[in-house]
């Protein structure tokens, strides 16, 4: 790693930045794809620009799973491949069908292979395949879109700087602690002179941090044990924030010793004024005329006296809500809570009421310790060993950055799970796998989750009864095959193909395809069109058959066309309308890749 900052050397002032360097930084990383193992295999270190790691392939649909018009994704392949096919097909779509957030849970490069993974790359190696992915990730999000990475200890603080160096440092956003296990007791687990891990981190980056939003999101613990929990703690029941009166300052710092005591102006029988004046019930005086009724002096009836008066105290827990007209916080719901004769008080954005009791709302930090990591192997009826993540982590993820419709990519998805947590939670998502566990992993799972049959992880949190779909695709063979097209390609797929190379997306045209030609729209020049037409047979693009693409398209308004063709087209040069453009097939794609 090299670190170059600002530094005088006499007068002259250097200016440079911080890098990661290393062995062959400027090339990148092929691999065979074992199928059968489902994980990459003999890499062979090549050109950046070279055709089998910079080629976007056509992603072949194979089955509609569910609903049969939901945009969500599941592809089979290697994520290279298809992170290039995708950056393609994203380019020109509108920002909220681009991918909001991005989570993905790469390889450690521990030396600890997983089953389905190959996690025993070298510092090179892992560092290249690292970088062009999340080179081509980065290209993926929309404006406010966020990337979370997690990591252990080994590469966190190289994947730091190397995403400094793709996300660029002022985008940088957090580093969460996840805590993943116990720390448990003398196990004779040090022999290697470490101390135990029992925690990971989430890199957090933004696209742009001039767009990105941070709205906080909130844990609920239960009011009587984070009473418990914090009555020691004079800060935290320090009643700064509370609107009661200018007497509140002088409250006692000690938390049994706090009393809450009647107005003097309102004698307890007055309230029947208040009752006949506001027209309402004796329950209802006390929430609306609380600010009247109550403050801090030093009366000898304490505030619970009057609340058991109109609110049945059932347990040791009692709360009620009131909305004060006065002072800086008029209009504002707040919720109180009475605990052991004691006056508990927050404000209702900080607290709430569920089904088992009250509970305090506690803002997340940067320390995630609360998520359970144990019996994994039961979410999704999934086993992936040392690999899976549980379902609340991947939710919490979702819970900060998105909101319903929003999509969500992982392109490392393992056993599935960010799909089907965003899946319950109503956002769309796209996730890539390679290898078997695309289909004997992930595919499964999903489909349980559709039906409504996955009851596991977050299903009771988000009430899931089933829903939606997802699209099943394969990465499609290379265009090329030695030197000439891939004739194994169908028609219509090998056009897709042209058209991603260049740019363009396929039209519908029926009155084209009639001939074997296909349509294509280019993805951010309106008026600019494509044709693409490749034949084994000696064919040639005629001139009453030109003349009836350039009628065709006249009614489109067209103002460029390209025409993409391994045969001839029988008109002369001279006689090409100025509009129009041929390009040799395979020769024009070989030479995107230096291949001539």
């Amino acid at each position: 790693m090299q670190r170059v900052g600002y530094i005088m050397i006499g007068s002259r002032k250097h200016k440079g930045s911080l890098r990661l360097d290393w062995i062959n930084k400027d090339l990148s990383l092929y691999y065979e794809i074992d199928e059968k193992e489902g994980k990459g295999v003999r890499p062979v270190w090549v050109p950046k620009n070279d055709i089998r790691v910079a080629e976007p392939r056509i992603l072949r649909f194979v089955k509609d799973y569910g609903d049969k018009t939901s945009e969500n994704m599941l592809i089979k392949g290697d994520n290279l491949l298809v992170l290039r096919s995708l950056v393609e097909t994203f380019k020109g779509k509108p920002e909220k069908d681009k991918v909001k957030c991005i989570y993905i849970d790469p390889p450690y490069n521990t030396g600890n292979a997983f089953d389905k993974y190959d996690d025993n790359l070298q510092y090179s190696e892992w560092l290249t395949m690292m970088r062009d992915r999340l080179g081509l990730l980065r290209k993926l999000l929309r404006k406010d879109g966020v990337i979370f990475v997690q990591i252990d200890d080994e590469e966190m603080a190289y994947l730091k700087v190397l995403m400094d160096e793709v996300f660029g440092r002022a985008n940088f956003l957090n580093c969460i602690t996840v805590k993943t296990k116990v720390s448990s007791g003398a196990s004779g687990g040090g022999e290697d002179k470490k101390i135990k891990k029992n925690t990971e981190y989430l890199l957090l980056y933004s696209f742009s941090k001039k767009f990105y939003k941070y709205t906080p999101i909130y844990r609920g613990i239960p009011v009587e044990e984070y009473i418990k929990e914090h009555k020691d703690d004079k800060v935290g029941f320090y009643y700064t924030r509370v609107l009661l009166s200018p007497g509140v300052k002088k409250l006692v710092k000690e938390l049994d010793d706090i009393k809450i005591y009647e107005h003097s102006k309102y004698k307890f029988s007055s309230i029947n004024s208040l009752v006949k004046k506001g027209n309402v019930s004796l329950r209802d005086a006390y929430k609306k005329y609380f600010d009247k009724v109550f403050m801090v002096t030093n009366a000898q009836t304490s505030l619970l006296e009057k609340i058991n008066n109109v609110i049945p105290q059932k347990s040791k827990l009692v709360s009620y809500d009131y909305i004060p007209k006065t002072g800086k916080n008029r209009g504002k719901e707040i919720t109180k809570y009475v605990w052991n004769k004691t006056l508990v008080v927050w404000f209702a954005d900080s607290a709430k009421l569920e089904k088992e009791g009250a509970k305090k709302l506690e803002e997340i930090g940067t320390l995630w310790d609360d998520i359970s990591w144990g019996r994994l192997d039961l979410e999704g009826k999934v086993s992936f060993k040392s690999g899976k993540k549980p379902e609340r982590l991947v939710a919490r993820i979702l819970d900060l950055v998105t909101k319903t419709d929003d999509v969500v990519f992982d392109s490392f998805a393992g056993s599935g799970t960010t799909g089907a947590v965003a899946h319950k939670m109503g956002r769309r998502w796209m996730m890539v796998e390679m290898g078997r566990q695309a289909e004997d992993l992930i595919l499964p799972r999903i489909q349980r989750v559709s039906q409504g049959k996955d009851q596991s992880g977050i299903s009771k949190e988000v009430d899931w009864k089933g829903g939606g779909g997802f699209k099943y695709y394969q990465l499609g063979e290379s265009v090329i095959h030695e030197q000439d097209m891939n004739w194994i390609l169908k028609a219509e797929e090998m056009a897709e193909a042209v058209f991603l190379h260049f740019q363009y997306r396929p039209v519908k045209a029926e009155w084209l395809e009639k001939e074997n030609m296909y349509l294509g729209k280019h993805q951010s020049a309106r008026y600019h069109f494509s044709l693409s037409f490749a034949s084994r047979e000696v064919k040639t693009i005629t001139a009453d058959l030109y003349e009836k693409i350039v009628a065709g398209l006249d009614k489109e308004k067209f103002k460029h066309l390209t025409i993409f063709t391994n045969v001839a087209v029988s008109v002369p040069p001279e006689a090409l309308d100025d509009r129009v453009l041929v390009k040799k097939i395979p020769a024009a794609i070989l030479r995107e890749y230096n291949l001539l």
